[in-house]
């Protein structure tokens, strides 16, 4: 099987840059933060992802959409260990 594309893979870092614009241009504070729920660490709420209940900073977010981007990210609650 072949994985993403160079360009299949530039549209999730667009995408993910997208996410953090948006968050600043609605007035999230760039010294907000959420827990991550992948890293465990106190991350910036710009650009964080809710999946559900599970929030993902944007660069644990990224990493996991890349993952199912190539299949090979379990689901979610999987991957994070649970």
């Amino acid at each position: 099987m072949q994985g993403p594309t160079r360009t299949q893979v530039e549209a999730v870092y667009a995408v993910m840059r997208l996410l953090r614009e948006d968050d600043r241009e609605r007035g999230l504070s760039a010294e907000q933060t959420v827990l991550c729920h992948a890293c465990q660490r106190e991350r910036p709420a710009l650009g964080a992802v809710r999946y559900g209940e599970t929030v993902l900073c944007n660069g644990c977010a990224t990493d996991y959409e890349l993952l199912r981007l190539a299949r090979l990210a379990p689901p979610l609650p999987v991957w994070l260990g649970g």
